[in-house]
């Protein structure tokens, strides 16, 4: 394997449009001109923003060859890319990291806030492949949410959406974790697929392994190179790096790292518990 190859190919692209998500967040398209590339849900791309940062953000949306991530207003680079408009340059590597595992088992999808964006291909695979998928959406508010209506509009045989807010303004009142047991006991579902907050993820894996359900998490930590380089998002016990080994981990394998659900890490590379 070359360097270039390694390191994803850096390139230049031009935003081809920008979706407004809610008031808040934001999906930036551009056109993918990489004959080769193919995008497998639960991947990511490093994305550099012009004189400020390069930044891991996941694939949202692969439509060839139109690519796009969904981004929300966190610090300096993620504030810049919700600002930019169709036309704006950023540059782009990629993509990274080890994908969901798609089953053909029915499935429970479950996006907590932005943490939809990498759930939002791997749901379309699902019922491509006539796999029965519910799909829960929640958040802090109904203003959290993503992707509400473009579900609401896509929901039929194979797809049935739910919503949770924290506080009722849409759908189940209560936390993400006490809506995914209510849809275990009603949906039955063999596996859980989730993204979001790390603290709910961690959850999940407890109500999957308490249920015998299967259940893989994409992950979220300080990367600087995105292919195994620098190792900032190397976690304890095992060192396991999230842009190679993950970002999709299995609950048997979170529940091997003693860092997940426990402790985060500062750009520094400083753990903090949650």
């Amino acid at each position: 394997m070359n360097v270039e190859t390694l390191i994803g190919s850096p390139r230049s692209v031009r935003l081809k449009g920008v979706v407004r998500e809610n008031s808040r967040t934001r999906t930036l398209l551009f056109e993918e001109a990489m004959e080769t590339c193919s995008i497998t849900p639960g991947q990511f791309l490093m994305v550099w923003v012009p004189g400020i940062d390069e930044v891991p953000m996941s694939i949202s949306h692969w439509d060839p060859p139109i690519l796009g991530f969904t981004v929300a207003p966190i610090g300096s680079s993620t504030r810049a890319l919700c600002a930019m408009e169709e036309g704006d340059w950023i540059g782009v590597r990629g993509p990274f990291g080890k994908p969901f595992q798609i089953s053909q088992s029915d499935a429970l999808v479950v996006g907590g806030g932005v943490g939809a964006a990498p759930l939002r291909p791997l749901v379309y695979s699902l019922v491509e492949q006539n796999t029965d998928v519910t799909l829960l959406l929640a958040g802090k508010t109904a203003g959290d949410l993503v992707f509400v209506e473009e579900f609401e509009k896509r929901a039929g045989d194979r797809l049935s959406l739910e919503i949770a807010t924290d506080d009722g303004s849409a759908g189940f009142q209560g936390l993400a974790d006490m809506a995914t047991e209510m849809l275990c006991d009603r949906c039955k579902p063999e596996i859980i697929y989730t993204c979001g907050p790390e603290l709910m993820m961690y959850k999940l894996v407890k109500i999957a392994q308490n249920r015998g359900i299967e259940i893989q998490a994409s992950l979220e930590r300080f990367m600087k190179c995105g292919c195994g380089i620098c190792g900032t998002c190397a976690m304890d016990s095992d060192g396991s790096m999230v842009c190679l080994e993950g970002p999709v981990f299995t609950g048997e394998k979170l529940r091997e790292l003693t860092e997940f659900g426990r402790y985060h890490r500062e750009s520094t590379g400083v753990k903090k518990e949650y």
